[in-house]
């Protein structure tokens, strides 16, 4: 039948889908040594956007390939990571078994929301741009404060899944692997589109600022 061949909708769909797996299970192995995480987490919106676009990247080859690129860059980045969540579930921990005030639960929502937000976007300007450590973040800073609402669903994409695999243990990984699939997919269309944007401003603002190179030299001449 059509609706099986190669070409298909459907088959490609189903083909997409295992690359998004392939590459979250890539992602959670490569984060084991937690100071690595980072340069999992920018290799696996590195081959997300690929994939997104339908480029049929090596997934594997390509994953390997920039979580290598980047490793330098992300393991300082990384090791301050693993601190901030390590005081964050210390936090958390301490929220969730003491009687902590209503305040101090809503003020650790807000600070825990604004970390995954800045993780998920400084590691997606690493994943596409040869560009220091600074210059990333304040990228990603700048891509929050745009949108702001659209990340946060994203973050809540990231969380919900693991919240709801406290009641299904059995099937967390399944849940997991689902919603970081969606999210993966949901994710690299948005950055491709904010990169897309942004580089054509850049070729905009060359192009304008040759173009007044131009004009000044034409007056020296003159």
């Amino acid at each position: 039948m059509k609706w099986f061949s190669y070409d298909s909708p459907i088959m490609q769909g189903i083909a997409k889908a295992a690359d998004y797996a392939i590459v979250n299970i890539l992602w959670v192995l490569c984060s084991i040594p937690l100071v690595t995480a980072g340069a999992a987490l920018s290799a696996r919106y590195y081959v997300g956007m690929k994939i997104a676009r339908e480029q049929e990247p090596s997934v594997i080859s390509s994953f390997f390939r920039s979580f290598t690129r980047n490793l330098k860059q992300t393991l300082p980045p990384g090791v301050l990571f693993v601190l901030c969540c390590g005081l964050l579930i210390f936090d958390w921990r301490y929220a969730l078994i003491t009687e902590s005030s209503p305040a101090f639960r809503w003020g650790l929502i807000v600070i825990t929301a604004l970390f995954l937000m800045i993780q998920m976007c400084f590691y997606a300007v690493v994943s596409r741009y040869i560009i220091s450590t600074r210059e990333a973040l304040r990228a990603a800073l700048g891509m929050i404060g745009a949108h702001f609402a659209r990340i946060l669903l994203a973050v809540a994409m990231f969380v919900l899944p693991l919240i709801i695999s406290i009641w299904y243990l059995k099937w967390a990984w399944l849940i997991c692997l689902f919603a970081h699939c969606v999210m993966l997919h949901y994710n690299s269309l948005f950055f491709i589109k904010e990169f897309d944007r942004l580089e054509e401003k850049i070729q905009i603002a060359k192009a304008e600022d040759n173009k007044k190179e131009e004009d000044s030299e034409d007056e020296t001449i003159n």
